[in-house]
């Protein structure tokens, strides 16, 4: 479920198209632990993506008033001080430019009940969608979770987020589904999981063309 100082799941890092552009943009990208000088380029990164995700989703009045600069306040804050277990992994371009982002640590919620870790957040600017960028990012997180002993994990994602079937592609099972709000708006949560150390390793193994 989605508390109040928290945001729907996931985005979109399938996209919904590749071109030639993208292709060589996406060999071209670096997955990396995140820094606090990196808050401005996420802070781009998040209002682009809820805009283009959500639309239609959530209130319209709501994505409009999202603040780049409030964004930034917001992530500079997390990654100065970072809860503890918690990581964040930027996806930059050969140009140093930040084109995703996720987040992850320990499971949030006793639903699914004895899954360890999360994926919280997983983000691709709308220009660089259509490629591996969302498997890369949660390759990375995924051996982060590994590292810390978690032998499972989970993701929450919007039901009326049609990149929700991303998931499953990487080998995500459904196990739960929950209603909640989000800015007014009545949402229906879904919860893919990946039970156990097996499926954790594969889905660790990155992507080909992510460095």
């Amino acid at each position: 479920m989605v508390a109040a100082d928290e945001k729907p799941l996931s985005g979109d890092p399938v996209g919904r198209g590749r071109d030639d552009r993208t292709n060589a943009m996406i060999r071209e990208v670096h997955i990396r632990r995140a820094q606090a000088a990196d808050a401005r380029g996420i802070a781009r990164v998040n209002v682009a993506a809820w805009r283009d995700t959500y639309a239609g989703v959530l209130p319209a009045s709501y994505l409009i008033g999202m603040s780049l600069q409030t964004e930034e306040t917001r992530w500079h804050n997390r990654l100065s001080q970072p809860a503890g277990g918690t990581a964040t992994f930027v996806a930059e371009d050969r140009h140093a430019r930040i084109v995703g982002y996720g987040t992850c640590g320990a499971n949030r919620s006793r639903l699914p009940p004895g899954i360890e870790g999360e994926f919280y957040e997983i983000y691709v600017d709308p220009a660089a969608q259509g490629g591996q960028l969302g498997h890369g990012l949660i390759a990375a997180m995924a051996a982060h979770l590994l590292a810390r002993r978690m032998r499972s994990a989970c993701v929450r994602v919007l039901r009326d987020n049609p990149t929700r079937w991303f998931y499953q592609h990487l080998g995500a099972r459904l196990a739960a589904e929950e209603t909640t709000r989000f800015a007014g708006a009545g949402l229906i949560q879904l919860a893919y999981v990946w039970p156990d150390r097996d499926s954790l390793e594969r889905l660790a193994r990155a992507p080909d063309d992510i460095v």
